[in-house]
C-alpha cells in the first residue's frame, strides 16, 4: 500500500514538473510575444514619427513656394528668389542635431538642398572624371542613360546586360534614384556607399574627415531648379523662334544692338556659357544680362544645376575649369549668399572658359530637397529619406525610401546624442 502511493506521489510529482515545465514554456513564450508585440507597435510608432518629421520638412519649405510665387509676381518687393544656407529649411533641426518631442515619440531631421549635389542625370563626361570612378564605370552610366544603341568602347547596352544570370534591358532613359546606379555595369554597393579606394586619379575631390569621397554624399538622381530671373519671372529662351533682336534690346535685358543681332541670328545655342564667347559680350553690362536673364531651355524648370549657395567642396571640385582657388572663394561667399547668377563674375579669376563653364553649370535657386529623419519610440528607431519638389508653388513629397543602412544616424554623421530639445507635444 505504502509502496503504491509512493508511485502516486511520484507520479503526481513528475505530472506538477510537467506541468510547471509547459506553464513556463507557456509564459516565455507569452512573454516574447509580448516583446514582438511592443517592438512592432513601438516601430509603427516610431515610423509615425519619421513620417511627421517629413510633414515638418514640407511645412518649412513652405517658404521657399511663397517666395518663389511672391517675387514672380512682384506682390512683396523681393528681388531675388536665391536658395541659401541662411533659410529656415537649412536650419531646420540643426543637421539631426535637435530632438523634436511628439508626445511619447520623437524625430530628428536635416533638410539638403539636392540641388547642392551632382545630378547624374545631367553630369558630363568631364565633370563624372573628376569623381573617384574608372573610365569604364563612367562609360557605362553615360550609355545607360543615353538612348543610343551603340555602346562606347569600354561602356555597356542590352549585349551586355541581356548575357547577365538574370538578364535585364538598358535604361536608355533618365535614374528616377540614386541606387539605381547598381544596375550599372562596374557599380556596386562598396562603391556607391564606402570610400573610394581609386586613388589613381589626381582630381579626387576631398571627401569628409580627411577621407577619399563617397559617392552617396556627392550625388543625386533628383535635381531641378526654376528656369527664372532673379525676380521669379522667366527667363528669355534665345533658341525660341520668336526671340528677336528687338526683344534682347529691351529693358531690362538691354543687351547692345550687335551682341543682340548675333544672339537671335542662331537657334542652336548649346548653353548659355556660349553667348559669353561672343565678340563683345566680355563687358560686366553683357555678361550680366546674359547670365541672369537668358535662358537656352524653353521649360519651366531645369535638371542638375548645381547651387553655388549649397554646394559643399567636394561637389564644386567637380566642375570642370574651376580652380581650386575658385572653389575656395565661392565656398566662402555662400556665408553671404550668391543672389544672382551674375554674380559669379565677382569670383577672382572667373574669366573666359572658366567663367563659361560655370554658366551653364550652376544656379542660385533651387525646387529638390532631401529630408533625411530618424523617428524614434521606445527602443525603435525608423530611418527615411523623403524628396520634396516645388510644384506649382506646393512642396510635394515624390518619392519616400528607407534608407540602405540600419545605423543611419552614422550614416549621415550625426551626433550620438542631440545638444537641444523642441517640444512640438507634451507626452500624455
Amino acid at each position: 500500500m505504502r509502496r503504491n502511493r509512493g508511485s502516486i506521489f511520484i507520479f503526481a510529482l513528475g505530472v506538477m514538473v510537467v506541468l510547471i515545465g509547459v506553464l513556463a514554456s507557456t509564459v516565455a513564450t507569452q512573454r516574447a510575444f509580448a516583446q514582438q508585440v511592443t517592438q512592432e507597435s513601438e516601430l509603427i510608432e516610431a515610423r509615425i514619427a519619421a513620417y511627421a518629421g517629413i510633414e515638418r520638412a514640407r511645412q518649412t519649405l513652405q517658404e521657399v513656394a511663397d517666395l518663389t510665387s511672391d517675387s514672380g509676381t512682384g506682390t512683396t518687393g523681393q528681388t531675388s528668389t536665391a536658395t541659401t544656407l541662411n533659410d529656415t529649411w537649412a536650419t531646420l533641426g540643426n543637421n539631426g542635431d535637435e530632438n523634436f518631442v511628439l508626445g511619447g515619440s520623437t524625430f530628428r531631421i536635416q533638410v539638403l538642398d539636392a540641388c547642392g549635389l551632382i545630378d547624374i542625370n545631367s553630369a558630363t563626361e568631364a565633370q563624372l572624371q573628376k569623381l573617384p570612378l574608372a573610365q569604364d564605370q563612367i562609360e557605362s552610366l553615360l550609355d545607360f542613360r543615353e538612348g543610343s544603341l551603340d555602346p562606347r568602347a569600354l561602356g555597356a547596352k542590352d549585349t551586355y546586360y541581356n548575357n547577365l544570370e538574370t538578364p535585364y534591358n538598358t535604361k536608355l532613359a533618365r535614374f528616377d534614384t540614386f541606387d539605381e546606379l547598381l544596375h550599372v555595369k562596374g557599380f556596386t554597393a562598396k562603391l556607391l556607399y564606402e570610400p573610394s579606394e581609386n586613388t589613381s586619379g589626381s582630381d579626387l575631390v576631398p571627401g569628409r574627415n580627411g577621407e577619399l569621397p563617397v559617392l552617396y554624399d556627392l550625388l543625386t538622381a533628383n535635381a531641378y531648379s526654376p528656369n527664372t530671373r532673379p525676380d521669379g519671372t522667366a527667363r528669355v529662351n534665345i533658341n525660341a523662334q520668336g526671340t528677336t533682336a528687338q526683344t534682347l534690346q529691351q529693358p531690362p535685358i538691354s543687351i547692345p544692338v550687335n551682341i543682340a543681332i548675333q544672339i537671335a541670328a542662331r537657334k542652336n545655342w548649346g548653353g548659355i556659357g556660349e553667348v559669353l564667347a561672343l565678340p563683345g559680350a566680355q563687358t560686366d553690362d553683357v555678361q550680366r544680362s546674359v547670365l541672369d536673364y537668358l535662358t537656352t531651355n524653353g521649360a519651366t524648370r531645369l535638371t542638375g544645376k548645381i547651387n553655388l549657395n549649397t554646394a559643399s567642396e567636394s561637389v564644386l571640385s567637380s566642375v570642370p575649369d574651376l580652380t581650386p582657388d575658385m572653389v575656395q572663394a565661392i565656398l566662402q561667399r555662400q556665408s553671404q549668399t550668391f543672389t544672382t547668377l551674375s554674380e559669379l563674375t565677382s569670383i577672382p579669376g572667373m574669366t573666359g572658359q572658366a567663367l563659361q563653364s560655370a554658366a551653364n553649370v550652376f544656379t542660385v535657386q533651387s525646387q529638390t530637397f532631401l529630408v533625411r529623419v530618424i523617428g524614434r519610440h521606445g527602443s525603435q528607431r525608423y530611418g527615411v529619406e523623403a524628396i520634396i519638389e516645388i510644384r506649382n508653388n506646393i512642396p510635394t513629397v515624390v518619392a519616400i525610401q528607407s534608407p540602405p543602412f540600419t545605423d543611419m544616424r552614422s550614416r549621415w554623421y550625426w551626433q550620438d546624442e542631440t545638444t537641444t530639445e523642441v517640444v512640438l507635444k507634451e507626452a500624455q
